[in-house]
């Protein structure tokens, strides 16, 4: 290596002392043609000082030969002698950059580094097919790559060198071609193109030299040279030459002849490509900046131009013809937040696109105006945002790293990687944001979306009502006094309810400040900020001043901005008042909760007001105004008088008027109202009254109406939960008083809260979600931590603290489900239980908590609760008022099962298995099912075949692999064995003695003892030698509370042997008297776990007979549970229990006339021994209210047993008890999903009996068609035809497009009251209830046959084959039921529809892709994946072959004067521009819509918002498609990529489906290349450009593996040659 060094030294030296040798060419340098100029010598410290003597003897120029073979020599030695051949390589590269530029020598040093890099292309070679050979030479360098070697080249590229560029261009071209010819061997090009020679993928990829990474890394740097020369040379012509070329023109040209020899266009090379097309057009592209910044000179700019439109073309294939799809909160999978257009691998091609085509991507402000429309949680809203904000960071990273910044970014030659000077980093990570920006943005994209909605609102009320005609004179001075004009309707003043919440919410949290809000109010009103506008008085509305004034009571608003503008310049003041519309509180829709808003803003400002006398002469305007304020002194009087005579009629709210009197004096004055309600409701004299005995008191007050609670301010609805939570439910001591003016604090005798107190806090909870959900952020916070208490064991809680759970856990399960189903953390919510389902023990708080959990998991619909039950590290929420995430999970099976109770495990793996069904989990990467079902519960579960039938394959694969064996069965024998074997049970049968009840204690103690207890105790009652209860007692009280659902499921086993031994076919009539004696006589085992026992799902109910007549028993002829469902009937609780002001005392009644007892007492009288625990206080449950969770488990149970009788009976019977269910409309939408083939369905009549007991069609807007079959007036399903399926997606759509439209049926609940909020998803639930219906009754005929019959012992389908054979008749099935073919030729023929120009546009196709995914795939998705084989084969536009197209040239583009015909960007982009690929919205806008390109944009649609199924069976389509041998053009085929490319993303975590598509595809092009005549060795066709564009881009962006394209490697093999050599770098790399 000195030798080397001290050689070149000598080298450099001698280029600089004898410039008399100079000459103007060379074998490198022929290109060049302008005379050498001397320059200065260069400096370089590995070369000794430019002022260094020249040492003869090392170095003769006129032997140029030797001279260049002596440096070969010397550097093989080097490297031989063990130096790293990276490092001799660069000293020799170093040694040439220092060469002058302007001597021969140069030369001399460029034909050296040729040889020397022959040499290591020969060593290479050999090494990689001998390694034998190379291991006997003992060279250590076989690590090193040729790549590494091959980019040192790179840095000889220097802009002030144009000689030594030129050499560069043309040795890298020459060693270029040299590892070309290695790796490709000596192939003609004729033979390329004819296919002859067919060589085997392992002589494609055996040999990579110049991998496909290394070929561009040199044409990045060498091009951003390029242009940075483009932007700082000046056009300086040649002094030599015809042509008088640039110096960069010459460069220019030289770089144009690398480029050609990379993709395979120089002689000798063609054909063989080193890097694709995309990948140079890739990096060619400096950018959207640079390239419309006219730095480029015309060559640059027009090659640039072409690699752009390169890039648009595919952009068009890999983004869909419209992507802007809603996302619906709590119906949209995970995946569906992550837009393709925010996808960094997208952001490429998506830049290249016009303005019109990118619009087609969802934007943050459209996201965030949709989950506000919908009222989504406000954290879901923030993390919408924040993802947003992520990946739109990671895309501009993206790009910023791909793009060219000559002014903010440099370039480093040896990473390579591109660091730019702003935030962004080249290498995708994200950066820091300044928080302060951050919050910024979020607030002008909530204050934009709470802008537009408010303006919508408004102008819908405005069309609503009749402001133009006024009311007379008379009728006016009439209501000038306290009687209050309310409207006709006033129904839609919900809609400013809601959105003055969410307004409230914002300006409190500072997330909006209201100078903001109150600048864009004017705005709407004034758009050009001027007093003077046109228009403006049609727009002037005084809700606009009612919402502000909603906000002035938030104390640091109106200590803030309000009072500094009162006490400066009033211009708040005065844009009020030209906002004040006048004509509103004198017309026929006055309404003056609103229209004196702005006489109450004045009265609550009036003590920051300066000069109040002087106010009216300062505002001119005021006197329109101020006429009507009398009218809000007369009400505030009025309101005042009538709370000092303790006429609380106003404050009671049930009547209209009254209740919007309080509202108005709400507004007028802070916190009189709310305090006034609080002291209605807790009033300060002591007024005792009992809930369910002397232990549970409470002070009696009022009850407050819930329309009362709707209409007053927000602050006053937000004062009065303060004042409750603080007082009533906040303190571990219990309820606090103030009386008399003290302090609050407990009051003896006083220990629990009013119902009416607690009713009140779930109204107010509805009507102010937003604002109040701090508090429920720290109610869940104290429940977890309670139960992270109980997770220690032994604690033991207060009285006040048992009292306060069961309150909130009543509150919660009673009335709050519907709050918790639309929670943003409401999948977690199982970790606030989880320890108190396991260690409390007091039996009522128990049974309370176990209703809870069941209902809980019941409510759960998504992917994010298998997510909780595998993220053990989950602590609670934060409490903080600004929205939080939970972060990112990482998934880990818990240590302990997450249910030891048999009830809810069993229903927790109920509900895995729906959700699986209807979500699906393949967008959840890294969440394995197998470990979600293994923490349920501490044992594997047994299933019956019948409930195996309806899991999905993977849950059924589950549980199938892990069958355990029956639990033991206790036979009758061994029961009265061991009666009479065990001494113990003495106790039993002689009471009184001591010393055996102690030692029957201490043999139950042990767990595995406990399921016999009831058994024995069941014997002893059929023999009719009954045991002491007291003694029973005790002993069942050792019992832990969790485990009494399995040892009642342990007796009804017992029950059913003991009639089996019988050899009876129907339960005895003693045994059922008997158990109805166990159920509600001793109450020793609870009616719900009897239920649940006999429908538990280890039996098949099919064959069972007598399990079945014990369940008819138990829920229609027991007669005390018969007893109890008249007398639920006879009190008639209502499904809208908030309106029920009668509900608390029908509660009470219905306990008085049915007490329940807890701890088994129930058969007992006088003290008991040991003594009762602490009674808690009931408010809203009872024995029917936690029936209801385990009836909802057992439906599914009747449903598969395939007795109509039964299930008709229980749900004509037992529908009264769904009035009181939080979700009825959702469990019937689940049960008519899961159970959508089940033949028991399929019968009008049954179908019926569902629908009515789990609907109330007064709360329903269903269509008129639904009502006729739910009144019975008709059995028929035939009116299903173009007319109702276009109803059925135009409601949807309306809801998409946020339309607010007067309610179609009268009477319609309250928005925040109703069972789903948003609207889009209660119609998308509403039309999927009717579908389903209507499927129910289209399969009746067929599936009548299907039913079990055991009088002919048959089908009873119980195997894995039949269940797949069965799902495979279902699809047979769905593909007669007309639905989907409706759709089809509605979307596809638009003019077809009833109304054809109504929601023409993607609206009506995404509406339709939504309810694809919300129904069943085989019914609706399915089909129309599968339609697309028609498309593709059908449609004449796709059937013919694109024009060909001849591969470009770099050198012939540089050498021609002007573009010729293949370089020019139109001629490029001419099929691109076509409108199979178009915009949607593009093509309907200029009347250039077709089928293919709607289909396209209907199939994104269903695969956007549909599961890993819907891709299943979109790859079995292109596999039929692949392989039936039909596809004849390479449109079909670019076709089929766009299919494919918008999903990308996605398919990527999914290796074995990703592979089987490509595959195909790549299948398919080997299918139709023999049919296009255009293909050889110069010429291609668009279609098949772009198609070899979208494969590389699969490789760039989506990379599945290398493993994955070997498995590639067999079809990429079979591909014509040519196509073969350009795709090899899929498996080189």
């Amino acid at each position: 290596m000195e030798r080397l060094v001290e050689y070149l030294t000598g080298v450099v030296e001698s280029s600089y002392e004898d410039l008399a040798h100079l000459v103007p060419c060379g074998s490198f340098l022929g290109l060049f043609d302008e005379r050498p100029t001397k320059r200065a010598r260069r400096t370089d410290p590995r070369f000794g000082s430019s002022s260094a003597p020249h040492q003869q003897g090392l170095f003769e120029f006129d032997n140029s030969e030797e001279s260049c073979d002596t440096i070969t020599h010397l550097t093989q030695t080097a490297i031989s002698q063990g130096a790293r051949a990276v490092d001799v390589l660069r000293v020799v590269v170093d040694a040439v950059r220092s060469v002058h530029d302007a001597s021969a020598v140069l030369d001399i040093g460029f034909r050296a580094l040729f040889e020397i890099y022959q040499q290591r292309l020969q060593y290479h070679s050999a090494n990689r097919y001998r390694v034998e050979a190379a291991a006997e030479q003992g060279n250590n360098n076989g690590g090193e790559t040729f790549g590494k070697e091959y980019l040192l080249l790179t840095q000889l590229f220097e802009l002030h060198r144009p000689r030594t560029w030129v050499a560069a261009v043309r040795l890298m071209s020459m060693v270029t071609k040299s590892a070309i010819g290695i790796m490709y061997g000596s192939a003609a090009p004729d033979d390329m193109g004819s296919g002859t020679h067919a060589a085997s993928l392992s002589e494609i990829s055996g040999l990579n030299l110049l991998p496909e990474g290394v070929c561009r890394e040199s044409i990045r740097q060498v091009w951003r040279l390029l242009l940075d020369s483009a932007a700082t040379e000046p056009p300086q012509a040649s002094v030599l030459g015809a042509t008088r070329r640039t110096r960069w023109q010459i460069r220019f040209e030289a770089t144009m002849e690398l480029l050609d020899s990379y993709v395979g266009r120089t002689e000798h090379c063609v054909g063989r490509p080193l890097v694709s097309y995309y990948m140079i057009s890739r990096e060619l592209d400096p950018g959207a900046a640079v390239a419309e910044s006219g730095m480029l000179t015309g060559e640059m700019q027009r090659i640039v131009d072409l690699c752009f439109g390169r890039k648009r073309r595919l952009g068009r294939i890999l983004l869909p013809p419209d992507g802007s799809w809603p996302l619906i909160s709590h119906a949209s999978r995970a995946h569906t937040v992550k837009h393709v257009y925010d996808q960094p691998g997208y952001a490429l091609v998506r830049d290249s696109l016009t303005l019109e085509e990118t619009q087609r991507g969802a934007s943050a402000g459209r996201v965030v105006a949709d989950l506000l429309y919908q009222r989504a949680p406000i954290d879901e809203v923030f993390a919408a945002m924040r993802n947003h904000r992520t990946m739109q960071r990671k895309a501009k990273a993206a790009v910023a790293n791909d793009s060219y910044m000559p002014n903010s970014g440099e370039y480093t030659a040896n990473g390579g990687e591109y660091i730019a000077n702003d935030k962004y980093v080249a290498n995708g990570a994200e950066a820091d944001i300044d928080a302060e920006i951050e919050r910024r943005e979020s607030s002008m994209l909530l204050l934009d979306a709470m802008a537009q909605r408010i303006e919508h609102i408004v102008r819908f009320i405005q069309r609503q009502c009749d402001f133009e005609t006024l009311l007379d004179e008379r009728k006016l001075n009439a209501n000038s006094d306290a009687t209050m004009i309310v409207p006709r309707k006033f129904g839609y003043w919900e809609h400013m309810n809601e959105v003055a919440d969410q307004l409230y919410y914002f300006v409190l949290s500072d997330t909006i400040s209201y100078t903001d809000i109150h600048a864009r109010l004017y705005a709407l009103v004034f758009p050009a900020d001027s007093d003077i506008h046109p228009g403006s008085e049609a727009r002037k509305d005084n809700s606009y001043i009612w919402l502000l004034l909603q906000l002035l009571h938030i104390e640091k608003v109106a200590a803030g901005p309000v009072r500094a503008d009162l006490a400066g310049d009033e211009d708040m003041l005065e844009q009020l008042l030209q906002m004040y519309n006048e004509r509103q509180i004198v017309s026929r829709d006055a309404f003056y909760l609103r229209d004196l808003a702005l006489q109450a803003t004045m009265s609550h400002q009036q003590a920051s007001i300066r000069d109040n006398h002087g106010v009216k002469f300062r505002h001119p305007r005021m006197a329109v105004a101020m006429p009507f304020a009398p009218v809000l002194f007369q009400l505030q009087n009025e309101f005042g008088q009538q709370f000092k005579d303790e006429n609380y009629a106003l404050l009671q709210g049930r009547d209209v008027c009254a209740a919007m009197k309080t509202a108005t004096v709400s507004q007028i004055r802070q916190y009189v109202v709310p305090n006034a309600l609080y002291t209605f409701l807790v009033p300060a004299r002591e007024s005792v009254a009992q809930l369910q005995g002397t232990a549970t008191t409470y002070l009696q007050g009022g009850n407050v109406g819930f329309q009362l609670l709707d209409f007053i301010n927000v602050g006053g609805k937000h004062r009065l939960l303060q004042l409750i939570y603080k007082m009533m439910l906040a303190h571990e001591q219990g309820p606090q008083f103030q009386f008399d003016g003290r302090q609050p604090s407990a009051r003896a005798g006083i220990t629990c809260v009013s119902p009416h107190v607690v009713d009140t806090v779930y109204m107010l909870l509805y009507n102010a979600p937003y604002s109040n959900e701090l508090m429920m952020k720290e109610v869940l916070e104290k429940l977890r931590r309670s139960d992270k208490a109980m997770a220690q064991g032994g604690t033991r809680f207060s009285a006040a603290n048992l009292r306060w759970l069961y309150t909130v856990y009543q509150l919660m399960n009673c009335r709050l489900l519907r709050f918790f189903k639309y929670y943003a953390h409401a999948s977690h919510l199982v970790h606030h239980l989880r320890h108190s389902l396991v260690h409390v023990t007091h039996r009522q708080l128990y049974r309370s908590l176990e209703c809870f959990a069941l209902c809980l998991v019941n409510l759960q619909h998504d992917v994010g609760f298998l997510q909780a039950l595998m993220n053990p590290a989950y602590h609670g929420v934060p409490l903080t008022p600004h929205p939080s995430a939970l972060g990112a999970i990482r998934y880990s099976k818990p240590k302990d099962a997450w249910f030891e109770c048999a009830m809810l495990a069993r229903n927790a793996a109920v509900v895995i298995a729906r959700i699986e069904t209807m979500r699906g989990l393949g967008d959840v990467p890294g969440l394995e099912l197998d470990e979600c079902l293994d923490s349920l519960a501490p044992q594997p579960q047994l299933w019956a075949p019948a409930v195996l039938r309806y899991l999905p394959r993977a849950v059924r694969a589950y549980y199938t692999r892990r069958t355990p064996q029956p639990s033991a069965r206790v036979s009758p024998a061994s029961v009265r064995q061991l009666i009479g074997a065990r001494p113990e049970h003495a106790a039993l049968l002689r009471p009184g003695d001591a010393a055996a009840e102690s030692a029957l204690a201490a043999f139950y103690a042990a767990p595995e003892r406990q399921a016999l207890f009831l058994c024995v105790v069941w014997v002893l009652h059929e023999r009719q030698t009954p045991p002491p209860m007291a003694v029973v007692r005790r002993v069942l009280l050792t019992f832990p509370p969790l485990q009494m659902s399995s040892h009642t499921s342990a007796l009804l086993d017992f029950i059913v042997a003991c009639e089996t031994e019988r050899g009876t076919a129907e339960p005895a009539s003693a045994t059922m008297q008997l158990l109805n004696d166990f159920m509600f006589r001793f109450q020793l085992v609870h009616h719900e776990h009897v239920v649940f026992a006999l429908t538990r799902g280890e039996h098949d109910l099919r064959t069972d007979r007598m399990r079945l007549l014990l369940t008819r028993y138990v829920l229609l002829e027991s007669p005390q549970f018969s007893e109890r469902l008249d007398e639920w009937h006879r009190l008639d609780f209502q499904g809208r229990y908030w309106a029920d002001f009668e509900h608390w005392k029908k509660q009470d009644a219905y306990l008085a006339r049915f007490p329940e007892f807890f701890e088994f007492e129930a058969a007992l009288e006088g003290p008991l021994e040991p003594a009762p625990a602490l009674s808690l206080p009931v408010y809203y449950e009872n024995g029917m209210v936690r029936l209801l969770p385990v009836l909802e488990f057992a439906l599914g149970r009747m449903i598969e047993a395939e007795d109509r009788g039964l299930l008709r009976d229980v749900l004509d019977r037992m529908g009264i008890l769904y009035r009181l269910h939080q979700v009825p409309l959702t469990t019937l939408m689940n049960t008519l999903f899961v159970y959508f083939n089940a033949p028991t369905l399929h019968d009008a009549a049954v179908v019926r009996s569902l629908n009515r007991a789990l609907l109330d069609m007064s709360q329903q807007n269903f269509s008129p068609e639904f009502e006729q079959f739910m009144r019975g007036d008709t059995d028929d399903c035939t009116h299903i035809d173009a007319r109702y399926v276009s109803r059925i997606i135009e409601r949807i759509a309306r809801a998409i497009m946020r339309h607010i439209a007067p309610p179609t049926k009268q009477n319609l609940p309250e928005i925040h009251y109703r069972e789903i909020p948003n609207p889009i998803l209660l119609a998308l639930t509403e039309c999927v209830v009717e579908l389903l219906t209507w499927w129910c009754l289209h399969c009746a005929p067929s599936s009548a046959a299907r039913l079990y019959d055991s009088a002919r012992n048959g089908p009873l389908v119980a195997s894995e084959t039949e269940f797949r054979a069965e799902e495979q008749q279902r699809r047979t099935w769905a593909a007669e039921w007309p639905l989907a073919q409706l759709l089809l030729e509605l979307i596809m023929e638009p003019e077809r529809r009833p109304e054809p120009g109504a929601y023409a546009g993607a609206t009506y196709i995404h509406s339709t892709g939504l309810l694809a995914n919300v129904l069943p795939d085989e019914l609706l998705a399915f089909p129309i994946v599968q339609h697309l084989s028609r498309i593709v084969l059908d449609e004449p536009v796709l059937k013919s072959n694109s024009g060909p197209k001849r591969y470009f040239s770099f050198v012939e583009f540089a050498r021609s004067s002007q573009l010729n015909a293949d370089a020019d960007p139109d001629a490029a982009t001419r099929f691109a521009a076509t409108s199979v690929f178009n915009s949607f919205e593009q093509n309907r806008n200029h009347n250039m819509a077709n089928r293919p390109n709607t289909f396209l944009t209907l199939l994104h649609s269903v695969l956007h918002y549909g599961g890993i199924a819907t891709f299943n069976t979109l790859s079995d389509t292109i596999h039929a498609l692949a392989t039936g041998g039909e596809l004849c053009s390479d449109i079909q085929l670019l076709y089929l990529c766009a299919t494919v490319g918008p999903i990308l993303y996605r398919l990527v975590d999914h290796e074995a489906l990703y592979v089987q598509i490509l595959g195909d595809l790549l299948s398919s092009l080997v299918q139709i290349c023999p049919r296009i005549s255009h293909l050889d060795a110069e010429c291609s066709t668009d279609a098949i450009e772009q198609v070899m564009d979208f494969f590389c881009f699969v490789k760039d962006q989506f990379d599945p593996g290398r493993s994955a394209w070997r498995r590639l490697a067999p079809h990429i093999a079979a591909l014509p040659v040519l196509l073969r050599y350009q795709l090899q770098c899929m498996v080189d790399q």
